[in-house]
């Protein structure tokens, strides 16, 4: 009889170690019973955004859903156990533990547990909490003087940046945001009037800031300008004797451009304006260049 022990638990030993391989392989030619993830990669607890776990389940079944850290304790127990249909499931969590305290820095996962299937399943999609604020600075803008007017000269302006990490950057003007950048690892932006830029000419006060992927905002940069132009005069009133010449400067970038005073108009692209003064008067200068318009007084004396 004692001879017989050691074979009776060899054979014991090795049926169980059979029935486990059995049940393992038919664990591996089963279906997951959770399919078509779609799980946010950051969070940040304090920009109050919220990740996304989305999944589908296959059949019918009790569900909970927590959020376990790198060691697998669980610091978030995010839905518990009840029932629910098979399809689609959208939840969502804010990077806070139980207690609403906001988690540390760090990668978390979700995790399903299945009370009907005896499965809990561990979500290989990681989700990174991130509190640290990106930074972003200006390097450089293309242009001080912009004419949004579509003659595809100095149309819009690009400014340059440089961030400490992916994030979008966000242009404001005079305190309203005109454009959030949709990639988080662009260097550089365009603003024109197809994106925002206004058409009334004047000084538009600007600066960067920046979201990253988490949903922490940067610190603004400083400030700096661009001065929206089409077309301007050199000067708002122009003496002149009478027999002598209308002398005035023209800015714009416009290749051509009209001028008229009284019944005379032309069309020159010479920068510098000269036309002859006329009779002994008050006169309005009226210049254009594509429905834009500037002014100015002539006062011609005998």
């Amino acid at each position: 009889m004692k001879r017989l022990l050691p074979a009776v638990l060899v054979v014991g030993l090795l049926g169980g170690s059979a029935a486990a391989f059995a049940v393992t392989e038919r664990l591996k030619l089963e279906r997951s019973p959770v399919l078509g993830t779609q799980i946010g990669k950051f969070v940040s607890p304090v920009s109050g955004r919220r990740v996304k776990i989305w999944f589908r389940v296959r059949k019918s079944d009790s569900l909970s859903l927590a959020i376990v850290d790198s060691n697998d304790h669980v610091v978030r127990a995010l839905i518990s156990s009840h029932h629910i249909r098979a399809g689609r499931k959208k939840y969502t969590w804010d990077g806070r533990d139980d207690a609403g305290n906001p988690l540390p820095d760090g990668t978390y996962r979700p995790r399903i547990h299945l009370a009907g299937e005896h499965r809990t399943i561990l979500l290989p999609n990681p989700i990174a909490v991130d509190t640290k604020a990106p930074h972003i600075s200006l390097r450089r803008t293309s242009l001080q003087v912009v004419s949004p007017d579509g003659d595809a000269i100095h149309d819009y302006l690009t400014v340059f940046f440089h961030s400490s990490e992916p994030a979008r950057a966000v242009l404001y003007a005079n305190g309203r945001k005109v454009i959030k950048v949709k990639s988080f690892n662009a260097q550089s932006l365009q603003w024109g009037k197809r994106n925002g830029m206004p058409t009334k000419p004047g000084v538009y006060r600007l600066w960067l800031g920046a979201i990253d992927e988490a949903g922490n905002p940067a610190p603004r940069t400083r400030v700096f300008t661009v001065r929206i132009r089409y077309i301007e005069l050199g000067r708002h009133v122009i003496p002149v004797r009478a027999g002598g010449q209308i002398a005035v400067r023209v800015s714009t970038d416009a290749r051509f451009y009209s001028w008229r005073i009284g019944p005379r108009h032309g069309r020159v692209r010479s920068r510098l304006l000269s036309i002859a003064a006329g009779a002994p008067g008050r006169y309005h200068l009226v210049v254009s260049e594509r429905g834009h318009t500037a002014r100015a007084l002539v006062v011609v004396s005998p």
